[in-house]
């Protein structure tokens, strides 16, 4: 049995994708933050855990991606296709969330100045992030779907 390929990418070539993808993922998670002001009132309002909370992220979302991709690795067939599906949603997530970060912030904002209200973001805003991850996933099923990988040729 050859070495199975996906888009002409080897199985061990989709591992290596998809470690990079985590490694961007965590990096432009991180990023979303880089240059937004939060008003003085709210900021004072953060939980003194946030440093917390940035350290388990940077520890737990590798082991999450870990345990993720180790059990789907696992199983007997060919994991090209498992790779590519989860190295696309790594980088959308934050490619996703990069246009409306500002909205976004400003309706956290919104919500700490009034805690008894929910978050809500505005609907070009949720247009966006629906839109957006919904494209995503419509081109890599389909890019899966148009491929001759998997397929039984006698």
């Amino acid at each position: 049995m050859g070495i199975t390929m996906l888009f002409s990418v080897s199985e061990s070539g989709w591992r290596i994708i998809a470690v990079v993808a985590t490694g961007f993922f965590m990096i432009g998670v991180r990023a979303l933050s880089f240059g937004l002001k939060l008003p003085d009132d709210v900021r004072a309002r953060m939980p003194q855990q946030s440093r917390r909370q940035e350290l388990a992220f940077y520890i737990l979302t590798p082991v999450f991606a870990a345990a993720v991709l180790g059990v789907n690795l696992l199983r007997p067939e060919p994991t090209s296709a498992i790779l590519f599906m989860y190295s696309a949603a790594m980088v959308a997530i934050p490619l996703g969330f990069l246009p409306v970060r500002g909205r976004m912030v400003r309706a956290y904002v919104a919500q700490q100045r009034s805690p008894d209200t929910p978050m809500k973001l505005d609907r070009p805003s949720m247009v966006w992030v629906v839109g957006f991850f919904s494209v995503v996933i419509l081109a890599a099923t389909l890019a899966l779907m148009t491929t001759t990988y998997g397929t039984n040729s006698h």
